[in-house]
């Protein structure tokens, strides 16, 4: 089993108490990926490097709750970063707001879906 940084396993467990899922959950699916699927939680995660220094990126999906997406560095410190999303709002009152808040909303998701992708974490 992988050891990781005290500091991500704290940060981590308190994102997830309610819960009860910690790191020491992982496997390693088909992918080679690790993941976590307890509680109705399936949480992919890949590491990486940036100039603030090495993180681990998450990825959460329930079929009941909002997906998650972000960072945890190695200090602890943690980076929310946009998820897909399954719908969008918009102003039945304001000519054009459906198309608007349709096309942004597409936009958005693909370029999440493209990221998630290219790390692995889809």
């Amino acid at each position: 089993m992988k050891s990781y940084p005290e500091a991500v396993k704290r940060t981590f467990a308190n994102h997830y108490l309610k819960w009860g899922i910690m790191l020491s959950d992982v496997v390693i699916d088909a992918s080679q990926c690790p993941v976590i699927n307890k509680s109705g939680w399936e949480i992919k995660f890949v590491e990486g490097e940036d100039n603030k220094g090495k993180y681990y990126e998450f990825y959460a999906t329930h079929r009941q709750k909002h997906d998650q997406h972000f960072l945890i560095y190695e200090n602890g410190d943690e980076v929310t970063l946009d998820a897909l999303t399954e719908g969008f709002d918009y102003n039945p009152s304001i000519a054009g707001s459906h198309e608007e808040q349709k096309a942004l909303f597409v936009e958005s998701n693909r370029e999440i879906y493209k990221h998630l992708k290219e790390v692995g974490l889809l």
